[in-house]
């Protein structure tokens, strides 16, 4: 069994009025993982993995996120009345880097939940000593292009063949805003 990430849960109300806590996952949080992904669309499954026709499990993928190694995984959770609306999740690319991807449920996007979720994974990203993050997402992902432009850290941007690549550079002790 992994070791639990050890973050202090954060709660806030999203722009909609609806209260969400974010905290580290834990595995006792794979069922209520794999029943968010029985709620998602094909369209964000579609974003999330930039791929279509690919068979998504979600208990494969809450054991996935439920399993890792604390050294090199981070998940956080944004939960709403005792469900799931939202993941962040980071994995170690190299001793400085690591790549981050983002998954809020499709009834609650929109609400500010993943803006609350990549400003709490940066934050552990930086707690774990990464000095680099990157997210790779389809172009026409105007979401998460979104999301990555308000996380303020100086960043990079590499497209091709549809597919951008953010690098966010955490080595500044300021950030830019």
């Amino acid at each position: 069994m992994a070791a639990t990430l050890h973050h202090p849960a954060v709660r806030f109300v999203s722009r909609t009025g609806r209260t969400v806590t974010i905290r580290p996952c834990t595995p006792a949080d794979a069922p209520l993982i794999a029943d968010m992904y029985r709620c998602l669309t094909a369209e964000t499954l579609y974003l999330r993995y930039c791929s279509s026709g690919l068979s998504v499990s979600g208990e494969r993928e809450a054991a996935r996120l439920c399993g890792g190694d604390p050294d090199d995984q981070a998940v956080l959770l944004a939960l709403s009345r005792g469900e799931v609306v939202g993941v962040a999740e980071l994995g170690r690319v190299d001793e400085e880097t690591a790549e981050i991807a983002f998954l809020v449920r499709d009834d609650c996007q929109r609400e500010g939940i993943g803006t609350k979720l990549a400003e709490q994974l940066v934050e552990v990203a930086r707690e774990m000593g990464f000095t680099r993050l990157q997210a790779y997402m389809l172009a026409e992902n105007y979401a998460i292009r979104r999301l990555a432009a308000k996380i303020p850290y100086p960043r990079t941007w590499e497209s091709r063949w549809g597919e951008m690549c953010v690098t966010f550079d955490l080595s500044p002790a300021l950030a830019l805003r």
